[in-house]
């Protein structure tokens, strides 16, 4: 009998030691899981700088720019100039940065500048806005503007909500091949770190290859009629509104050269009145005006005009405007 105890006893000890030991391994792997659960990325904008060892750096087409003196979070830029392109990201106080600017020379007198800046517009870098501007210059004095916008957000999946705007295709690879050459020339490990590497995620995004983008553009043209200049030349004043109704571009269109002449960026300056706005220019102009918008017209006077003024012409159907510009009025096709 106390034999059979015995070897009753030595097994429970075997056994309680076994069930120890599992409850211990078990604790361990757990505190292995939690611990990568809990791990913290490394930052993404000081782990950049710690590459850079803080310096500027110059060589063949690189050329990189770090804020000096400053060991967190200091503003960097990150370029690759080509021949005719420039492709960068970067980040600064507002965030991150893309850029991606190619000139193309068609002709002699054809020159056609493309440039697609993205700027991330929150604290985590999943939400991004897009300016899009083609100008197309037709020698010294006349040019062609071509404005875009759009948004993009990074889901928590990692998936993509955007606008496809004009050249964000090309960018976006342009883009993602420059941090891959930055991280393998200053050995840099971005997918370590808390970087929303965006370019990567768009990386096997299905693009529609057939939008007209000129004929679909986030902008409304106001045209008027056509006056005759001392050459005998059909001009026609127009007026291209953001689908903000924020900025616009004020210029002149030459039917004959099927050109656009002279431009000027403005901002609508909201006055007292509804539906009123001063033009502001950002560089001095010819004239300046005052825009009355009523559905599809604009009616424009000069910038000086009272409320007391405007008011009566709002109610007299704007006699007295200085031009008039209509949505519904197309350029002067001249063949």
């Amino acid at each position: 009998m106390r034999k059979i105890s015995r070897n009753k006893k030595n097994k429970m000890t075997i056994i309680l030691i076994i069930v120890v030991i599992g409850i211990v391994f078990s604790l361990f792997v757990l505190y292995l899981i939690n611990g990568i659960k809990n791990q913290v990325p490394e930052d993404f904008w000081n782990v950049t700088a710690q590459a850079l060892d803080y310096k500027n750096y110059q060589e063949g087409k690189w050329k990189i720019s770090i804020e000096e003196n400053v060991k967190d979070h200091p503003r960097i830029f990150i370029q690759n100039i080509e021949e005719n392109a420039t492709v960068s990201y970067g980040f600064q106080e507002d965030g991150i940065t893309y850029i991606y600017d190619l000139q193309t020379i068609e002709d002699d007198q054809t020159i056609n500048n493309e440039k697609l800046t993205i700027q991330s517009t929150d604290t985590e870098y999943k939400k991004y806005s897009m300016d899009y501007m083609n100008v197309i210059y037709h020698g010294p004095l006349y040019f062609d503007t071509i404005t875009a916008s759009g948004d993009i957000t990074v889901q928590n999946d990692g998936s993509l909500l955007f606008d496809d705007t004009p050249f964000l295709k090309e960018m976006m690879e342009r883009e993602r091949t420059l941090i891959q050459e930055f991280e393998e020339k200053f050995d840099l490990d971005y997918s370590k770190t808390d970087f929303v590497n965006l370019p990567e995620l768009f990386k096997d995004v299905q693009f529609d290859e057939n939008t007209n983008y000129n004929e679909s553009l986030d902008a409304i043209q106001y045209f008027s009629n056509a006056d005759i200049n001392a050459k005998g030349y059909q001009i026609q004043t127009f007026l291209e509104l953001d689908k903000n109704g924020n900025t616009g571009i004020l210029g002149t269109y030459v039917a004959e050269q099927k050109m656009y002449g002279s431009q000027v960026n403005v901002t609508l300056q909201p006055r007292s009145i509804e539906n009123c706005y001063d033009l502001i220019p950002v560089y001095d102009y010819d004239a300046e005006y005052t825009a009355y918008i009523s559905e599809n017209m604009i009616y424009l006077y000069p910038i000086d005009i009272t409320d007391e003024s405007l008011n009566q012409e709002m109610q007299s159907n704007c006699p007295n405007s200085v031009n008039q510009l209509s949505s519904d009025t197309k350029p002067i096709e001249m063949w």
